[in-house]
């Protein structure tokens, strides 16, 4: 899931302290900092981020990256911040104020906006009512991936994501009971298939992020390497379950429908056997949904996707 927050706390009387809520830490920052602060918001919300890709586009390490910063370029008194968006696709980010005492903002909090891609976005000014009484102030922070409530645009059905001689069953569907029960996976399907299994684009898009996150809220999960593609109506599209050291493309390229992105790895689950895991994804207002879809059947018409469904792809 793309829900990241965090908290933090400022105050005349204490050093700075930023609380990640996310990871139950306290990390305090010296004041000779204070004219620079970064928040490094997590990929996942509960979960570590890791960036993969290496010159041959396969995966070489798993390291923490941030994908966004909410920077200060003023002073802890007067603090301005700007907010980084490094992803290779828009986000929508919202500032919120938790307490304030003696202190302003302009524009007033909450503050959402849309980060395009690459960009640096000057959010707020925050400043002290009174010069002479006491400051404080808390505030809050989150960010969803994609442009906010963007159309489905359905036209081609979505590609079978195998070779053209295989053929593998859905083994979940739509509100499935085993996991597809959060509004992110909802319309997500599993394909079963062996592990190793090479994985291709169901639809052209660009390379928004690789990887590894839970796709749920269940704390126990073991987190999957997954890839995410950004269409051009603005959807995004999530294959996870993928296989270490199998990724073929990186994030920023553009991919083209057919196009071999990965192979399929295993599942981390007690009696379930290996699958492709993939939802069609948009931002809906500060929270991530799948929509349902449609996908190529054995005739060449659109199918939708059903458990127990035969995937085969047109003989023709």
């Amino acid at each position: 899931m793309h829900h990241k927050q965090g908290k933090n706390y400022h105050s005349a009387e204490f050093p700075r302290i930023i609380r990640l809520d996310i990871f139950s830490r306290i990390f305090s920052v010296n004041s000779y900092f204070q004219s620079f602060i970064a928040l490094a918001l997590s990929s996942l919300m509960f979960c570590t981020q890791y960036a993969f890709a290496s010159e041959n586009s396969k995966i070489a390490s798993a390291t923490k990256k941030s994908y966004v910063t909410l920077v200060n370029r003023g002073t802890d008194s007067q603090p301005v911040f700007d907010v980084r968006n490094d992803y290779n696709g828009p986000i929508e980010f919202e500032l919120t104020a938790d307490e304030f005492v003696n202190m302003k903002s302009e524009p007033a909090l909450p503050i959402r906006r849309l980060i395009p891609a690459k960009t640096t976005v000057h959010l707020c000014h925050l400043m002290q009512i009174s010069a002479n009484e006491p400051w404080s102030y808390t505030y809050s922070t989150r960010y969803v991936l994609g442009k906010p409530n963007v159309r489905h645009l359905t036209g081609k059905p979505y590609r079978l994501p195998f070779d053209e001689i295989q053929q593998f069953v859905i083994s979940q569907g739509y509100a499935g009971k085993r996991s597809h029960q959060t509004p992110a996976t909802k319309y997500a399907i599993d394909i079963e298939m062996p592990e190793g299994t090479r994985v291709f684009a169901m639809r052209s898009g660009q390379v928004m992020e690789i990887t590894r996150a839970r796709l749920n809220e269940n704390s126990k999960s073991v987190p999957a390497l997954q890839i995410r593609i950004l269409h051009q109506d603005g959807t995004m599209g999530l294959y996870a379950h993928l296989q270490n050291g199998s990724i073929a493309v990186r994030e920023g390229q553009r991919v083209q429908r057919g196009q071999l992105i990965a192979a399929s790895g295993p599942s981390y689950k007690e009696n379930v056997k290996p699958h492709l895991h993939f939802a069609l994804q948009r931002n809906a207002g500060m929270r991530l949904e799948s929509i349902p879809f449609q996908i190529t059947g054995f005739s060449g018409s659109p199918v939708t996707p059903k458990v127990g469904l035969l995937l085969r792809h047109p003989p023709y």
